[in-house]
Parts: C-alpha cells; structure tokens; sequence
C-alpha cells in the first residue's frame, strides 16, 4: 500500500482492549504502515476503566505529542475518557469498536445473581479466550465502568464499527457521536475485531488530520 507523504511516519498511540496485549495484530498493522506506534500497556495501572484512562495520559503526557490516538474496544473508551480529560489539547481520536455503555455490557454479560455473588464477594473471574488462567476481578472494576461509559467526545473523532459485533453493540457507538458535532461514525461489514477492515485506517487518519 502507497501512502499519502503526510501519512507516513505518523506517531499514534494505540490502547488495546481489555483482553488483548500490546502485540496484537492491530499494532503489527500499523507499524506495517510505517507508523510510529506507541502501544500503551493498559493493564499498567490495573483493570479498570479508569487506570486504563490514566495509563492514555500518561502515554499523552510523557511521550506526545501524537498525530493520532487510537484505540480498541475497553481502549477506545479509555481514549476517549482520556481525551475528554484534556480539553486544551489539540487530540485527534480513532477508536475502533470502543466498548461505550460498558457498565450496561456488563450488565447484560451477567446474570442479576451473579451480579448480586460479585458485590458480594468482592470477586469475579473471567476466562477470556485463549488465556491459560482466568482474571479476577474485584467489584470496584463495575463501579468504576458506571461513570464512565459514556465520555463526551469533544475532540476530532472517528468510529469505526462493525454492523455485526456481537460484543459491543453498534447502537453504542450511534449514541456517542448522536450529540457530538466533531465525531463521525462509519460503519463497516465486519465484527468487533475490525480485521477486515484494517485497511481503511490511512484513509480514516487522513481524514482525521485534514480537519
């Protein structure tokens, strides 16, 4: 793939999900691109939304400025609640399926009993796919999620959802960038992974940065 001169050499950062790592295959994309990625390590801090939002600062605070911030599921919400913390700062965000409602996500993942046992006992293991070990997590990972589920995106921002996610539901995404006059949301024939449409990154960065 050719790209635009300005598209090259780019500086983003990328906040994975919740389940991923800072090797994932988006993060091999876009270097493929010739893009200088910094991938945040969201689990730094911990688990929940808001030390993922803190380990974006961070990122934003010690290795910007970047051209882009992006971010993917439990990280795309992370960087728009980071985003939505710096409103003097110049941001440009991508987020890819960014896991917006995610206290109501949670809500519908479980049942009301398991809620009620994970107040309870302050603990609840998850089994994400392909891990050898289970995480668990304490309640205050719910808590934190019902705050913040909804960031206002204030900044240049553009979502990119599939039609057909069956984790995160579209409509989240519609009523995140409903209100917000600088967000555009395109929608694409994929699922929450987004890895058919990995390829159209450069044209949504370039229309992120000719704003």
């Amino acid at each position: 793939m050719t790209l635009r001169p300005f598209l090259v050499n780019m500086k983003v950062t990328f906040a994975h999900g919740l389940w991923s790592s800072t090797e994932s295959s988006k993060v091999k994309h876009m270097r493929s691109l010739g893009w200088e990625v910094l991938a945040v390590d969201m689990h730094h801090h911990g688990w929940n939304q808001q030390e993922q939002t803190q380990a974006v600062i961070d990122a934003i605070e010690q290795h910007g400025p970047f051209d882009l911030l992006i971010g993917s599921s439990f990280g795309g919400l992370a960087t728009a609640n980071a985003a939505a913390l710096l409103p003097e700062l110049d941001l440009r965000l991508l987020l890819l399926a960014p896991a917006f409602g995610y206290h109501s996500l949670l809500n519908q993942q479980l049942t009301n009993e398991e809620m009620s046992d994970w107040r309870a006992s302050n603990q609840h293991s998850f089994h994400p796919p392909g891990w050898e070990k289970p995480v668990v997590l304490p309640y205050s990972f719910a808590e934190a999620a019902e705050d913040v589920s909804w960031p206002v995106l204030t900044h240049p921002t553009v979502v990119l959802h599939g039609v057909n996610d069956d984790i995160v539901p579209l409509t989240h995404s519609e009523r995140a960038v409903e209100s917000a006059a600088n967000a555009q949301l395109v929608k694409v024939d994929d699922g929450h992974r987004l890895h058919d449409s990995l390829h159209l990154l450069p044209s949504l960065a370039e229309r992120l940065l000719n704003r």
